[in-house]
């Protein structure tokens, strides 16, 4: 059976430590309800938390359950084309996919925030590929 998938979206990739969280989003959604898409995909795929990391690191950032307060912040990349260049904060609020310019398989780094902490760093590992001997 043939899925349809509707035109009016795109893929954005969400980085935090070493994940990397692919979603198909309407171009017109608001990023609180793309927040809470992330949020309900992080509960299920990371129950017991995000990596710092590396794998072999036990270091986690639980993934708040579903109630409770937790605020998701977004940064865009200070250099698309490096993204060791850092990032920098994005004021998501009252924007969506189309006002901000994003393009398909644009990449945000994401922190999950909490009432009581400020704000919180961008975690992100890019993979490097090291030349052999």
């Amino acid at each position: 059976m043939a899925v349809d998938i509707p035109n009016d979206g795109i893929s954005l990739r969400f980085k935090y430590g070493p994940q990397t969280v692919f979603l198909f989003v309407d171009c017109d959604a608001s990023f609180d309800s793309i927040s809470a898409q992330l949020l309900e995909v992080l509960r299920e795929r990371y129950p017991r938390g995000l990596l710092k990391g590396q794998p072999s690191s036990p270091d986690t950032t639980p993934v708040p359950p579903a109630g409770e307060d937790c605020i998701v912040v977004y940064g865009l990349p200070r250099n698309p084309r490096d993204l060791r260049a850092g990032w920098k904060a994005l004021n998501a609020d009252g924007e969506n996919p189309t006002t901000l310019r994003l393009k398909q398989n644009s990449v945000l780094a994401f922190a999950l925030q909490t009432a009581d902490e400020p704000s919180p760093e961008f975690r992100v590992e890019i993979p490097a590929f090291e030349d052999e001997d």
